[in-house]
C-alpha cells in the first residue's frame, strides 16, 4: 500500500472508532466489550463497522485488520514517550488499557497522523 493508502485507511478507522463509541457510551479496558454498553477503541471500531446486538455474546474484533491494513502493517511511536514502536493496532491497545487515554482521544490522534506510515 501506499502511505497515501495508509493515511485512508487510518481515516476511515478512525471514523469507525467515532461511530462505534456512539452505540456504546462507556470506555472499556482490558475487553473489547463489556455489558451493553462499554467497549475499548478497537471495540468501537468493530462497532462503527457492524452494529452488534447488545445482549449476545462476546464478540470478536480480530477480524479488523480485514478492514485496516493499517492495524498491522503501519508502526507507530507511543505518544506517550514510551519506548514502544508497534503496529498502530497494538498501539491502540496499549493507549487505551495502560495509558487509559480516551476513545475520542485515541480516534484523533489516529486521524492526525503524526507519524508517516512504514
Amino acid at each position: 500500500m501506499t502511505p497515501q493508502r495508509y493515511r485512508e485507511d487510518e481515516q476511515d478507522l478512525a471514523a469507525a472508532i467515532r461511530v462505534g463509541l456512539k452505540r456504546r457510551p462507556e470506555q472499556a479496558f482490558g475487553d473489547y466489550f463489556l455489558g451493553r454498553r462499554q467497549s475499548c477503541a478497537l471495540g468501537a471500531a468493530y462497532e462503527g463497522l457492524y452494529r452488534l446486538p447488545t445482549d449476545g455474546p462476546h464478540a470478536n474484533a480480530r477480524e479488523l485488520e480485514r478492514f485496516f491494513d493499517c492495524l498491522e502493517h503501519s508502526m507507530r511511536n507511543c505518544p506517550e514517550g514510551c519506548r514502544k514502536r508497534i503496529p498502530l493496532g497494538a498501539m491502540i491497545v496499549h493507549l487505551n488499557d495502560d495509558h487509559r487515554w480516551s476513545r475520542e482521544r485515541i480516534a484523533e490522534w489516529v486521524a492526525a497522523g503524526d507519524e508517516p506510515a512504514a
